[in-house]
């Protein structure tokens, strides 16, 4: 008898051992993936980013198709005009976005907390004011029917050309007139003179356009700047400084072999090699080195560009109140910038002077 129940018995025991020891290593095994998965960086997916198209934003989209940032880590959004990239900035929509520094202004005064990252131009020439018909004097600018997007850098462009001119904005008629509208506008005569900007500028100087006025006559008013929202910057530092590091790498592209850097961004904007060459000959592009200095000394220059900026628009009413902090410049992308094949070197500062 005792022969027979001995198997029994063993076999009973090993499913019960298996039966009460299965939760405890499902248990074991669970917590053992939690604690390496606690050892791996948790992926926020790419940082979103606003553009609109412009030359001086076409060095983030070489530095993608460059491969020297992936859309794992960064995704480029271009949207049809710089209102549409602000009101995505403010919704939480977008991390990141391209600006002027009067759009960068003009948002940080809604409540949007930012930090700008990079300096990515300065624009000497490359926005412009085009009539219809040659201006025997400034004076003729009285009663002009004046296309303009004031939500953008368009207001800061205006009041640069109303003031050089000597009139008053009572004087003209504004048109309000996004960047997508300029071409057609001016085209069927429904404004006899537009506040624009490459490569639209452009267009309209082939078409018979007369520059009355550019931004080489306002000089540093108008600049471009990489801003990223503060919330963000906890989740997506990493991919920010993938993104800044990318930007430098495609800059320095252009220096060692331009002519093929043109033709990359000439096939992705649509935008001809010897448009851009042009557009470029009316842009300031800071170097490394002037980021980490307009940056690092944000007091000392971009800080005080904001400044004064602030306070140019407030007077005209561009905006209502001024910005509660001018010190939002945050240099640690730039200084580690780790790109590739980037030269430090300084440069004189072009493009700001103290």
């Amino acid at each position: 008898m005792k022969a027979l129940l001995k198997p029994l018995l063993k076999t009973l025991l090993k499913t019960l051992l298996k039966t009460l020891l299965k939760p405890l290593s499902l248990t074991i095994s669970v917590l053992f993936f939690l604690v390496l998965g606690g050892c791996e960086e948790v992926s926020n997916g790419p940082i979103k980013v606003g553009t609109i198209l412009w030359p001086g934003y076409e060095p983030l989209y070489l530095a993608r198709e460059q491969a020297f940032f992936s859309e794992q880590d960064v995704e480029l959004i271009e949207l049809s005009s710089s209102t549409g990239v602000i009101r995505a900035m403010k919704n939480g929509s977008l991390q990141a976005a391209t600006l002027t520094l009067d759009e960068a202004i003009s948002l940080l005064v809604t409540g949007v907390d930012i930090d700008i990252v990079a300096a990515l131009d300065v624009s000497q020439g490359a926005d412009m004011v085009i009539a219809q018909e040659p201006l025997a004097s400034l004076n003729d600018v009285k009663g002009k029917r004046i296309g303009v997007d004031k939500g953008a850098v368009g207001g800061v462009m205006l009041v640069g050309f109303l003031e050089f001119a000597g009139v008053s904005a009572s004087e003209v008629e504004i048109v309000p007139l996004k960047i997508q509208n300029h071409f057609s506008a001016f085209h069927q005569i429904d404004v006899d003179i537009v506040v624009t900007y490459q490569p639209v500028a452009g267009e309209l100087l082939r078409e018979g356009g007369h520059k009355v006025f550019d931004s080489s006559n306002i000089p540093n008013q108008i600049m471009d700047v990489l801003v990223v929202r503060r919330d963000a910057i906890p989740d997506y530092s990493g991919q920010l400084q993938v993104l800044v590091d990318g930007y430098f790498s495609a800059r320095q592209l252009m220096n060692d072999d331009r002519a093929a850097a043109l033709i990359d961004m000439s096939l992705r904007s649509g935008i001809s090699t010897e448009q851009l060459e042009a557009a470029y000959g009316g842009l300031h592009l800071p170097t490394l080195e002037e980021n980490r200095i307009w940056l690092g000394r944000c007091g000392q220059f971009m800080g005080r560009r904001i400044q004064q900026l602030s306070e140019l628009m407030k007077n005209h009413g561009l905006i209502d109140i001024l910005p509660s902090d001018n010190l939002i410049c945050d240099a640690t992308w730039v200084q580690n910038v780790k790109a590739q094949g980037v030269k430090v070197q300084e440069t004189g500062m072009k493009g700001m002077s103290q």
